[in-house]
């Protein structure tokens, strides 16, 4: 049971960091900003789209998540 548990929390998070890191990628490249800002702010993101289950804990977390 516990193993079922950690897989099904596996695969949630999985999905999420895809979900999160085609965001990021569709915001890169249709994004008009210059190059240096654009790529750092996708960076960021995919960063984020990583960590996403552990920001959700915190309001500053979600609120980080909101804003992209």
């Amino acid at each position: 049971m516990v193993f079922a548990l950690l897989r099904l929390a596996a695969v949630i998070w999985i999905f999420g960091f895809i979900l999160l890191a085609l965001v990021a990628l569709s915001s890169y490249l249709y994004s008009t900003e210059a190059e240096p800002e654009r790529t750092r702010r996708m960076q960021t993101r995919v960063r984020m789209s990583l960590m996403w289950p552990i920001a959700l804990m915190s309001s500053a977390g979600r609120a980080r998540l909101r804003r992209g």
